[in-house]
């Protein structure tokens, strides 16, 4: 069940009290959400997210009041009165059967990797499963329910998506990058999430000349590739090392290239960022 950390959350254009925040209205409607980052007090990519979250909203069908430039005003609003420096924001378009359309953003809990993560990688399992709508982050997805409950199970840090046709996809929550010599292979957009973090890291690997390729990628020649990341808001770019019984080893060059490239861009937008 939800949870809204510090003292405020935004409730449609006000600012209320964490103490009045109530999980059971998330449990009764439905909708469209992003998750964004901040970091020193700045949202990452504030600009991605809130598109993003519209183009969820034409995918699913919804019509929402606000504007771009209000969701935007609401996020500064909830960052400085809870004096947020470093964690994660859930903003929302939730359709209630009682409220109607209604506009939410909490503070969340939030876990991210320890350094241990990016240098040694993490565990993947694999998971026959797929999105209905996979270009649209949604609430309420029985695979999200079912991706969770087989993380817990098999004590993996993720689990990749394999469609009916066996190719896989991407994580629960994440994106999945493979490397086979100079070259990195993503799944295509038409059949992901297209997460910020992932067009980040295209844009900046071709720009390093890296050879970066969109294409199905069979669950049945994984273990033809040389490494495997991830991509993430909570998670950046990390490392893996095991997917079900295959071992992939970490320190590959254009992981560590990626990883850096990405780094710098985060450290560039932060010092750059104004509202």
């Amino acid at each position: 069940m939800e949870t809204a950390l510090l003292n405020h959350f935004v409730f449609e254009d006000e600012l209320r009290s964490t103490c009045d925040f109530d999980p059971l209205l998330l449990q009764e409607g439905s909708g469209v959400y992003e998750v964004i980052r901040v970091i020193e007090g700045k949202p990452l990519f504030a600009d991605e997210h809130v598109n993003r979250l519209f183009r969820s909203v034409r995918l699913a069908g919804m019509h929402c009041e606000p504007r771009e430039n209000q969701i935007r005003s609401r996020l500064k609003v909830l960052i400085e009165s809870n004096g947020l420096r470093e964690g994660n924001i859930r903003f929302q378009f939730l359709d209630h059967p009682l409220h109607g359309r209604l506009f939410l953003a909490w503070v969340i809990p939030a876990v991210y990797p320890l350094a241990k993560d990016y240098q040694d990688g993490v565990r993947l399992a694999t998971l026959k499963a797929e999105r209905d709508i996979p270009n649209a982050k949604r609430d309420k997805m029985p695979v999200r329910e079912k991706a969770d409950r087989a993380i817990r199970e098999k004590n993996v840090f993720e689990v990749l998506l394999v469609n009916r046709s066996g190719f896989v996809t991407e994580g629960s929550r994440s994106n999945v990058f493979f490397i086979a010599g100079k070259e990195i292979v993503t799944p295509p957009l038409s059949a992901v999430l297209p997460g910020v973090t992932r067009s980040k890291i295209i844009g900046l690997v071709r720009e390093a000349g890296i050879t970066t390729r969109e294409a199905p990628v069979a669950f049945s020649t994984l273990a033809d590739f040389d490494a495997v990341f991830l991509s993430g808001t909570s998670i950046n770019l990390l490392p893996v090392n095991k997917i079900d019984k295959l071992v992939f080893p970490t320190g590959n060059r254009v992981v560590i290239k990626a990883m850096q490239a990405y780094d710098d861009l985060i450290r560039t937008h932060i010092e750059n960022f104004s509202w």
